[in-house]
Order: structure tokens, then sequence, then C-alpha cells
């Protein structure tokens, strides 16, 4: 399957807030629905060393961020390029580019499929600069294959709205391959002292990166 370039609907400014709402919300509950959120909830809980404050990087209106923050107490702060949807006034969210901008110190990042939003180089560019700014990243993404695509189309559309079934159906085609994103990470972390762990969930259905920046 050839990687797609096109732009997701979610992607555009011109989209009307009550649409993307919406979106949101449903993707708040998709994420929690496919264990996405219960993935990081449990990842912090078993950090063997201690996490006071969590960063979501590409958070949108921080929806997995605030069950996070309910769940397990931390401090938590958001980042995203252009911050969208209903706000919790209690959970700050910062409008930069995770890229290139300076981002707010954290013991452990995360983003929750930003990965196949970015070029290559781009994804190179934000494992090096989550890295000056937190000790742990977790890159969660979906894999490009006709499987979860399928699987998408068959098990979740029927239950979301338009937007969430156009975007999630682009989201898979502009994915990286296991191969691609290791590559990828491998490339970021040449010369450093980080390493990384890289898992495919059964019927390709998500892929995480586990970064650990320092030597210990």
């Amino acid at each position: 399957m050839k990687r797609a370039v096109e732009r997701e609907i979610l992607d555009r400014p011109d989209v009307p807030d009550a649409l993307a709402n919406q979106a949101y919300r449903q993707l708040t509950r998709i994420h929690r629905y496919l264990g996405d959120t219960a993935f990081i909830v449990k990842a912090i809980r078993h950090d063997p060393l201690p996490v006071r404050r969590v960063l979501d990087i590409g958070c949108a209106a921080g929806g997995v961020l605030r069950e996070i923050r309910q769940k397990l107490g931390v401090e938590t702060v958001g980042v995203d390029v252009a911050p969208r949807g209903e706000r919790d006034i209690q959970l700050p969210i910062i409008r930069a580019d995770a890229v290139r901008d300076p981002l707010p110190k954290a013991d452990l990042a995360f983003s929750m499929y930003l990965g196949h939003h970015l070029s290559e180089q781009d994804v190179i560019g934000l494992i090096r600069n989550v890295g000056r700014f937190s000790r742990r990243f977790l890159l969660l993404d979906l894999v490009r294959h006709p499987l979860p695509l399928a699987l998408f189309r068959m098990f979740v559309a029927p239950f979301a709205s338009p937007v969430v079934v156009a975007d999630g159906c682009v989201s898979i085609r502009r994915s990286y391959t296991r191969r691609e994103m290791g590559e990828l990470t491998a490339e970021a972390l040449a010369g450093s002292a980080g390493r990384f762990r890289h898992s495919v969930a059964p019927l390709y259905t998500r892929q995480v990166i586990d970064i650990s920046y320092g030597s210990d």
C-alpha cells in the first residue's frame, strides 16, 4: 500500500467548531475503547522512575490527557500546533510546533496518532526535540496495512461521524509501516544515548515506539 499524502479534514482551519468538537469527543472515546488510553496509563504506572508530569504532544482539545489526569492524579500539560475543540480551563494546552519549538519539561511525553501527520524528516525532528525536554517518549501510531483499514471500516466506521470515518481511513493510509517507523527512530537516535523498543499490536491495529533518552 503506497503512503497517502492527502490532508485530513480536521487538519483544515475552516472546519466549523461544532464539527471539530463532535469529532474530538468521538476520537477520545475511540482511544478509550481501543485501549490506547489504558496503554499510556499502564506505562506511566509501571515506569521505573517517578512520573510527576506528563506531556501530551498533538493533544487537540486534551480529551485523552484529561482522562490520564483523572486516573493517575499527575500534573498534565498538552502541546498542539493548532489546538481545537472544547477546552478544559484546568488543563493547560500550549500552542507550539513540537518538531521545532521548545516544549514544557516533563518526566514522560507521549503522542497519540500524530506521527502519520508528519513527513519523515519531521518524525526524526520530533523524536530529537522531545528528548531535549523529557526522559521518555511513547509514540503511538497506526500501521499502514490493509488489515487495520478493513477492521476500521467494519467495526468503527458504522458508529462514527462522517468526519471521523473519512479521516480514519486517510490516517491509516498516511501512516508508516513497522519497518519505516523503526528506521526513522533509529536514525533519529543515532549517535545519542537514546534507545527504543518497538512493538506492533495484533492485527496491526497499533504500533508503539518506546524511547528512553538517558543512558541509565
